[in-house]
This record gives C-alpha cells, sequence and structure tokens, in this order.
C-alpha cells in the first residue's frame, strides 16, 4: 500500500478540494519518519556537492519548529548533543552530515569542513543569533551565493558545537503570545551549512539552508495587535515575496523578484540554479483553520 499523499478539505461555495503532496504524515508520525522522507535527500544532495535547502512553512502554531528543532529547542532547552526521538530535522542533518564526512574520509581519502551561520530576519532586518549584531547581505559576484557580513561563522567539529550554537540562538529569537500560539515565532530563521569537501587538492564548497519559517497568520484569529500586529504583516509580506519567486521559478520566467526582500535575496542560491529544495507544509487539522 503507498503511503497518503494527498489531503482533502471541503470548502464552502466550492466543495471538496484535493491537494496533492509528495507525503503525508499525521500526528501519529515520529520525528524519524519526517526527516527520512523530507530532509535526508537535501543532506544527501549537500555531501554530493549541490546547494540544498528545507523549508518548514504553515500557519502560526501549526508545529514548525517542532519539526525543524524538536521538543527541547521548541520548548527553549537545550538541544542536546544526542539525537533523540525528538529531535527535529536540523538535529538529525547536523548528525549525518557528520556521519557522512566520516565515511568519506575512511573509504575515500575525502577531508570535510562543516561551518555555520545562523541568522534570524525580523522586519526585513537580519541579525545574528550567535552574537546578535546585525548582519548586511553581500554579493561577492551577481548570481553567486550571498555573503552574511557581520555573521559569525562557526566551525562545527561535533554534535555539540552545534547544539551550542542552537541554545545560544535560541535566547535572541524574537517569540511573542497570540491568541493561536503561546510562543509565536515572529521571524524567520535561517541556518546556513557550509560543506567543503576537499581531495587531492580539488576543493567542492555546497551550502544546506534549513529554514523555520515564521508562520502565516489572519489578524482575525490571532488578534495582533500595536507590535504584534506590524510584525504579523511583515512576516505575510515576506512570506508573499517568497512565494513570487518560488512562482517565478516553477513558471521559468526570466525575472524573478530576489530582490523583493532580505529573506528571498538571502536564499537565492537555495531557490536558484542547481539546489535541491524541499519544501514541509505544517497545518491544523480542525475545522476553523480550513480557510
Amino acid at each position: 500500500v503507498s503511503p497518503p499523499s494527498r489531503v482533502a478539505m471541503f470548502q464552502p461555495g466550492v466543495g471538496v478540494r484535493p491537494f496533492v503532496f509528495t507525503r503525508v504524515f499525521d500526528e501519529a508520525a515520529s520525528q524519524q519518519e519526517v526527516y527520512d522522507n523530507v530532509c535526508r535527500d537535501s543532506v544527501c544532495a549537500a555531501m554530493n556537492g549541490f546547494n540544498a535547502c528545507l523549508f518548514c512553512y504553515g500557519q502560526t502554531g501549526s508545529g514548525k519548529t517542532h519539526t525543524m528543532f524538536g521538543q527541547s529547542v521548541a520548548m527553549g532547552g537545550n538541544a542536546g548533543a544526542v539525537v533523540s526521538p525528538t529531535s527535529g530535522c536540523v538535529v538529525r542533518a547536523v548528525a549525518d552530515l557528520f556521519e557522512a564526512a566520516g565515511a568519506l574520509e575512511a573509504n575515500c581519502g575525502v577531508s570535510t569542513s562543516l561551518t555555520a551561520q545562523y541568522v534570524q530576519v525580523y522586519q526585513d532586518q537580519l541579525t545574528c543569533l550567535r552574537t546578535g549584531t546585525p548582519v548586511v547581505l553581500r554579493e561577492a559576484s551577481p548570481g553567486a551565493p550571498v555573503l552574511l557580513q557581520g555573521a559569525a561563522e562557526v566551525e562545527l567539529h561535533t554534535l555539540m558545537d552545534a547544539a551550542d550554537l542552537l541554545a545560544q540562538g535560541e535566547e535572541r529569537k524574537r517569540y511573542a503570545s497570540t491568541a493561536m500560539n503561546h510562543r509565536s515565532s515572529r521571524a524567520h530563521t535561517v541556518l546556513v551549512l557550509r560543506v567543503v569537501q576537499t581531495r587531492c587538492g580539488l576543493e567542492t564548497t555546497s551550502q544546506l539552508h534549513l529554514v523555520d519559517l515564521a508562520g502565516s497568520e489572519r489578524v482575525k484569529k490571532s488578534r495582533a495587535a500595536g507590535g504584534r500586529f506590524v510584525e504579523a504583516v511583515g512576516i505575510n509580506s515576506s512570506l508573499m515575496a517568497l512565494g513570487r519567486c518560488i512562482a517565478a521559478r516553477v513558471e521559468a520566467k526570466s525575472h524573478v523578484p530576489y530582490y523583493e526582500s532580505r529573506l528571498t535575496l538571502l536564499l537565492r542560491s537555495a531557490l536558484g540554479g542547481d539546489s535541491r529544495t524541499s519544501v514541509v507544509v505544517c497545518c491544523h487539522k480542525e475545522d476553523a483553520h480550513g480557510d
């Protein structure tokens, strides 16, 4: 029996609409199952020299941060240096990168170095989540991966190094309580992993972007007001810009509007070229969220 691959929804005035996906997971799915079917291919692509990206998109409170980081990080604790049943895609991806690097060195003589930059995009402004300093996007050359000037570049030698970086970032992430989520992410979070492989004087560089997008929300449901309302408008605007870039890529248009937001400019190398990009869509099952 093939795994489920579609979601059917009833919309008043429209009827039943099917939405087709590569794979559909219910609330009984394990973190390992989601990672194996969604993120592992991105890790393999990065180890094979391709740029890769995993987005986690969805309504506020639908489980995006849990999917990407796992229960410990989502609750504000240390990520830990051991992959547990509750570990999310980020921790599992880093663990697999280290495992693959070790196997390549032992079997093929390939030396691999792994570095990370961890940033958040809040109100179209970038901040380094390790140091709290502002980050500026720079282009070394047209079409080249965008440089994160001001973002600390951390060498990762063990899973503990990654856990420490995630824990430091958790202290600087922007959260707020809304009517839909008591701990709503108010900024997009991007972990950029740079993989450099060397053998016999030849070097290959690839990037793996792991992106926890801030949740889309309808203000009438989240009851955002004041500063929270401004944040909601900024979040939805940047998500719309991201949607326009993806649509332009799918339709093979000659112009892709990467410069409409800093989020899309940051992710230009993840959305274009030979990048292997996957998207996890998190959603509520309750009828009240069907619209």
